[in-house]
C-alpha cells in the first residue's frame, strides 16, 4: 500500500463524529494484543509443540518493537499527516495477525508478533497526537479522559474474550478476531477520521535533525521525567496484568473466573478514574488533579500491603486494592499525558511517540526482568506495585526540579 492510495483530506478543526470511542479502539488495539492471548499460552505450546519459555517470549517479541517503532510512527505523521500513517499501521497489523493465525511452528508465530508490535503503536502514538490538533487545555483533558474511559475496558474484556475464544474454538480464534478488528479499524479510519494536521503545520522528514530532534526532547528533563513518571505509574497496574497467568497460578488459579476477577478490577479503576478525570477537567487545576490521584493510589497501595503481608492469600482478597490504585492513576493520566505533550508544542507527534515508547519499553523491562522475580506471592506483588509508585514520584519532582531552575534562569535574563 502506498501513500498515493491515501486521500487528502482537509483539515477539520473540531472532532468529527465518534472520535473518542475510534481513538479509543486505536489506543486500545496495542495492549488488546497483549492480553487477549494471554489464556492461550498453554494450548499454543500444545499445538506448536513449543515449550512454556518459547511461548512466552512470543509477549517480549511483540513488546520490543511496540516500544522502538512508537519512536518512528508520530514523527513520520509529522511529515505524512496523521491519517495515512494510521491506515499503513492498521493494514500491516491486519496482515500480521493473519501469519499468526496460519503460523505452522512458534518461529513464524513470533515473526507474526513482532510484526504486529511495529504496526500496533500508530494507533497509539498517532491517535493521541490527532487529539492535541484539534483540542487544548480543559477540552483536551477531558477528550483524553473520555478515551481513557473507552481504553480501561480492553485489561477486561480482552482476557476474557480470549479465554471464551480459547477454550470454544481454540487458540487461532484470538487471531481470527484480532484480524478482524484490524480490518474494520482500517475500514473505520478510512471512512470518518479527518485529516488533523494541516500541510502548513507539517514538518520535512529528515534523518539526521530528527534524531537531533529525539535528542533534545530526551535531554529536555521537564519531559523526559513526566514521561517516565508515566510509564512507572501505568506499570503499577500492568505488572499484575503481565504476571496475570503465573500471579493467579500462585494465588489462587488460571481458571475463567480468576481472570476476570483480576482483569475486571483493573477496569473498574480505570474507568472510574478516567470519570472522575473528566468531571474535574476544568474544575481542578492540573496540579491539583495530580496530587489527589497521588494520594489515591498511596492508599491503595497501603491496602495491598496491608492486605499482601497481614491476609492469606487469595481471591480476591489480593487484587481488592487494585481498583484503587487504578482509579488515581487514570485520574492523573490525562494530566500528565497533556503536560508533557505540552513540552515540545512543534513536535507533538514527536513527543506523542516518545511517551508511548516509555510506556510499552518499560511494559517490555516489567515483563522481562521484574515479573518473573515478584509474581510468585501477594507479597512481593504488592512490594513490586509500591515501588513503582514511589518512583514515578521521584521522577515528577526531579522534572519539576529542572522545570523551576529553567524558569528560573529564563527570569535573570
Amino acid at each position: 500500500m502506498t501513500t498515493d492510495a491515501t486521500p487528502v483530506q482537509t483539515h477539520s478543526p473540531n472532532p468529527p463524529r465518534g472520535f473518542a470511542p475510534l481513538i479509543a479502539a486505536l489506543t486500545a488495539i496495542g495492549p488488546f494484543s497483549i492480553t487477549m492471548y494471554l489464556p492461550a499460552f498453554p494450548d499454543i505450546g500444545t499445538s506448536l509443540g513449543a515449550s512454556p519459555i518459547e511461548v512466552q517470549q512470543t509477549l517480549p517479541a511483540y513488546l520490543l518493537p511496540f516500544a522502538f517503532m512508537m519512536l518512528w510512527h508520530g514523527s513520520i505523521s509529522d511529515t505524512l499527516g496523521r491519517k495515512r500513517v494510521i491506515l499503513a499501521g492498521m493494514f500491516l497489523y491486519t496482515l500480521a495477525a493473519l501469519i499468526c493465525l496460519f503460523a505452522p511452528n512458534i518461529l513464524v508465530l513470533s515473526i507474526g508478533r513482532v510484526l504486529q508490535g511495529v504496526a500496533a503503536g500508530a494507533g497509539m502514538s498517532v491517535g493521541r497526537a490527532t487529539v492535541m490538533d484539534l483540542l487544548k487545555g480543559a477540552a483536551a483533558q477531558k477528550l483524553m479522559a473520555h478515551i481513557s474511559m473507552f481504553f480501561s475496558l480492553a485489561p477486561a474484556l480482552a482476557p476474557m474474550l480470549g479465554s471464551v475464544l480459547v477454550n470454544q474454538f481454540g487458540w487461532r480464534s484470538v487471531f481470527i478476531f484480532l484480524s478482524t478488528l484490524g480490518a474494520v479499524l482500517f475500514i473505520t479510519v478510512w471512512r470518518i477520521l479527518p485529516e488533523t494536521l494541516p500541510m502548513e503545520k507539517r514538518q520535512p522528514f529528515a534523518f539526521k535533525p530528527l534524531v537531533h530532534a529525539y535528542k533534545d526532547a530526551l535531554l529536555l528533563p521537564e519531559f523526559s521525567y513526566l514521561c517516565l513518571a508515566l510509564a512507572l505509574l501505568i506499570n503499577g497496574h500492568m505488572i499484575y496484568v503481565l504476571s496475570a497467568p503465573n500471579f493467579l497460578h500462585a494465588i489462587a488459579d488460571t481458571t475463567f473466573s480468576s481472570f476476570a476477577w483480576l482483569f475486571i478490577a483493573v477496569s473498574i479503576g480505570m474507568l472510574s478514574g478516567s470519570y472522575a478525570s473528566s468531571r474535574t477537567a476544568g474544575k481542578l487545576s492540573p496540579d491539583k488533579t495530580i496530587r489527589l490521584g497521588f494520594l489515591v493510589m498511596l492508599l491503595g497501595c497501603i491496602i495491598n500491603l496491608l492486605i499482601g503481608f497481614f491476609s492469606p492469600s487469595g481471591l480476591p482478597q489480593n487484587i481488592l486494592a487494585i481498583p484503587v490504585y487504578s482509579f488515581g492513576m487514570a485520574m492523573i493520566w490525562p494530566s500528565l499525558q497533556i503536560l508533557a505533550l505540552e513540552k515540545i508544542p512543534a513536535r507533538r507527534g514527536l513527543a506523542s511517540s516518545l511517551q508511548s515508547a516509555y510506556q510499552v519499553g518499560m511494559n517490555a523491562f516489567t515483563a522481562a526482568v521484574i515479573a518473573p522475580f515478584v509474581w510468585h506471592s501477594a507479597k512481593t506483588m504488592a512490594l513490586a506495585a509500591s515501588s513503582y509508585l514511589f518512583m514515578a514520584a521521584l521522577a515528577i519532582m526531579v522534572g519539576r526540579y529542572y522545570q523551576h531552575a529553567r524558569s528560573a534562569r529564563n527570569g535573570q535574563k
